[in-house]
């Protein structure tokens, strides 16, 4: 282990914070519902807890220097797997925070910085220094946002700089014709609503076989019926305000442009920042914007067969975009399809699935890939197993005088 002496202080953040849940869960609930902000949480807790083990079994040489622009939401999570477990193999780490989290992040950092004593620096640059400053002295680059931005980022880069980008995916949720319905709009509706729908794992589009779709969708308005909106600090609601601006806006603009295919909810309320959990049903050759939506949005698609299904799902725009992808039922041929270039679970969700410590993500160029020697290549991604196979194993380097 490239920095082993590190290995206490991430001990020693992981006992602050276990300790310590109100103070950090005071900062995660300005941002996420009380449930989401415990789940992210525990998850931090554990990718702690597995730290040690991955950077054992991946065996990362040793960075001099990383630079992480951090994403828009999950900023504790991801606190732990982009900064303080990188930290074990990276002699210093400079990150930006999101403009639409900053405060938050900075204020994180304000608490776990003295804890850890790590040399992990905040930098509240604009992208474009950020990218002249620390990014250009970077060995390694994290990045978390839209592939557009990856792209200008990326090409900026030298050839011997690892550049990693963290997407978004369609995630598509397929139904059987023998699935348990009651059990899919149950683990449909809470995947969709982690996060109040603010989250890049929801799924964005819901195959349902068309005898059984109308059946599916009465089952999960009833589902949505029982949930319970409140304000992020009340442990007992369901989901909460959307927190984005830019989410309010483009949800109000999707119901607009589509209201003739809404079967559920649709109401949006602005000074409570409430989105109604909305349904909306589409015919299997209907043209249906797929962008991300950062909204508690379902777009149910009622599919007519199998084989019609399995091409689509295998079409050059769900490849591009592969996270990603459930399944509910028994359709083997189907699994086999999207999981040549998903992340795919069966009857199961994608939070189930997910391991800080592991790999994650799928085969597509717009979801997730590296870049390094002037290649690039779309695969599921672990920080320090991208450092172990690309980077050569960096000389020792002074950090603090060490």
């Amino acid at each position: 282990m490239p920095f082993a002496d590190r290995v206490d202080a991430l001990r020693a953040v992981r006992r602050y914070v276990a300790d310590n849940e109100d103070a950090v869960l005071r900062i995660l609930t300005e941002i996420s519902p009380h449930r989401t902000a415990d789940a992210e949480l525990r998850s931090f807790l554990a990718t702690l807890d597995g730290a040690e083990e991955e950077i054992r079994r991946v065996r990362p040489g040793r960075v001099p220097r990383a630079a992480v622009f951090m994403p828009s939401n999950i900023p504790l999570y991801s606190y732990a797997l982009y900064l303080l477990v990188a930290s074990l193999y990276s002699g210093e780490i400079a990150f930006r925070p999101s403009s639409e989290i900053k405060s938050q992040t900075r204020r994180l950092h304000a608490l776990l910085a003295p804890v850890h004593g790590l040399p992990i620096k905040i930098f509240e640059l604009s992208q474009r220094k950020f990218v002249t400053g620390p990014v250009r002295e970077a060995d390694l680059i994290a990045f978390t946002g839209n592939y557009s931005n990856a792209e200008t980022i990326r090409e900026g880069l030298t050839e011997d700089q690892l550049f990693l980008f963290f997407g978004r995916g369609i995630n598509p949720f397929v139904i059987a014709p023998d699935a348990d319905l009651t059990r899919a709009a149950h683990d449909v509706t809470n995947i969709r609503l982690y996060n109040s729908g603010q989250d890049c794992f929801g799924p964005d589009v819901v195959f349902t076989p068309q005898g059984r779709t109308e059946e599916f969708i009465d089952l999960l308005s009833t589902e949505l019926n029982s949930l319970r909106f409140g304000q992020n600090s009340d442990p007992a609601v369901d989901y909460g305000p959307i927190f984005y601006d830019s989410a309010l806006v483009n949800c109000s603009d999707y119901l607009v442009r589509h209201a003739r295919h809404i079967r559920h909810g649709g109401r949006i309320d602005l000074p409570s920042r409430r989105i109604e959990p909305t349904i909306l049903l589409w015919d299997f050759d209907d043209k249906i914007p797929l962008d991300e939506m950062f909204a508690p949005v379902f777009n149910v698609v009622a599919y007519p067969g199998a084989m019609r299904l399995r091409e689509r799902l295998a079409s050059p725009y769900f490849s591009e975009h592969a996270l990603g992808a459930m399944v509910y039922g028994n359709d083997p041929e189907t699994v086999k399809v999207l999981a040549k270039r998903h992340r795919t679970c069966v009857n199961h969700t994608l939070l189930d699935a997910e391991d800080g410590n592991r790999p994650f993500g799928g085969f597509g160029m717009r979801a997730n890939y590296l870049s390094y020697g002037g290649e690039r290549h779309a695969e599921p991604l672990l920080m320090s197993q991208a450092v172990a196979r690309n980077l050569p194993a960096a000389a020792p380097v002074s950090v603090g005088g060490k």
